[in-house]
C-alpha cells in the first residue's frame, strides 16, 4: 500500500497495531462489497495524523534560525 502511495506522491501511511483491526474490516468491505468509503475514511484519517508526526519530528529537530543581530544573521 505504502509503495503505491508513494508512487503517486503521498507519504507512507503508518497503521498502528491498535488500528489493525479497523484497517483490516475496511479493507475486507472494498473486497467483498465494493464499498470502499470506509476503508478511504479510514486512510484519510491515518494520512492526517501521520502527516502531523512528521510535522511535529521536523519542529524538533529543526535548528533555531540565526538571529539578525547575531554573527551570520541577515542585515537589512
Amino acid at each position: 500500500m505504502n509503495l503505491l502511495l508513494m508512487r503517486d506522491g503521498y507519504p507512507p501511511v503508518a497503521v498502528r497495531p491498535e488500528d489493525r483491526k479497523i484497517y483490516l474490516d475496511a479493507l475486507e468491505l472494498g473486497s467483498m462489497r465494493e464499498d470502499i468509503k470506509p476503508f478511504q475514511t479510514f486512510m484519510h484519517g491515518r494520512l492526517d495524523a501521520t502527516l502531523g508526526e512528521y510535522l511535529s519530528a521536523l519542529e524538533e529537530a529543526q535548528i533555531p534560525e540565526v538571529g539578525r543581530d547575531e554573527p551570520g544573521g541577515r542585515r537589512d
